[in-house]
């Protein structure tokens, strides 16, 4: 698996992609499905959301092989009692500048909150909330992400609101996503 990775680096250098290949090696702690490398991890804060359309809006910041700033736009639709499907446009913007545009779709459930102790005044923690999996979807990319356009990540995600949120801080959302496409990227199969 070394090996592999070792080759890709080199092929992904080649191709103005090795910020993208170190990234992929350096984080190899974190794993899904099939062994897959965390690619980057996003930890935003929810600003807005219609409880009555499912749209809303969260911004935060990105670390791993890529790291800067996102921010969202995304809408859930419920499928079922618990069941939600998730659309959304994901900007991301690194340190140095260079931009990609993901389209983040997949699906999920909510989960029923715990809660907390009816004696305390604190009440209760979650409003809504809970697990999803979909895909990132490369859909525009400016410099060094360029050759990325087209390529799909495998993603992975929780979603808390809080029962007392304030007037503009809602909730949060936190992300992984995962690198299932890099090796095809260098012409290696996974």
């Amino acid at each position: 698996m070394s090996d592999r990775r070792s080759i890709l680096a080199g092929l992904l250098g080649l191709g103005g992609l090795a910020a993208v290949a170190k990234g992929a090696n350096d984080r190899g702690e974190g794993f899904f499905n099939k062994g897959l490398p965390l690619f980057f991890s996003q930890r935003d804060t929810i600003l807005s959301f219609d409880y009555n359309t499912g749209l809303g809006t969260h911004i935060g910041t990105v670390e791993g092989a890529i790291a800067g700033t996102s921010i969202t736009n995304f809408q859930f639709t419920p499928t079922s009692q618990v069941g939600v499907k998730l659309t959304s446009r994901v900007l991301i913007t690194d340190i140095s500048g260079d931009q990609l545009i993901f389209s983040n779709t997949g699906s999920g459930k909510y989960i029923v909150p715990l809660i907390a102790d009816n004696a305390s005044s604190l009440g209760n923690l979650l409003f809504l909330g809970g697990p999803l999996t979909g895909t990132y979807t490369v859909l525009i990319a400016t410099g060094k992400y360029a050759a990325l356009v087209g390529r799909k990540f495998a993603c992975k995600m929780t979603t808390a609101n809080a029962s007392r949120p304030s007037v503009s801080l809602l909730g949060n959302v936190y992300l992984e996503v995962y690198s299932d496409t890099l090796g095809a990227v260098a012409g290696i199969s996974e």
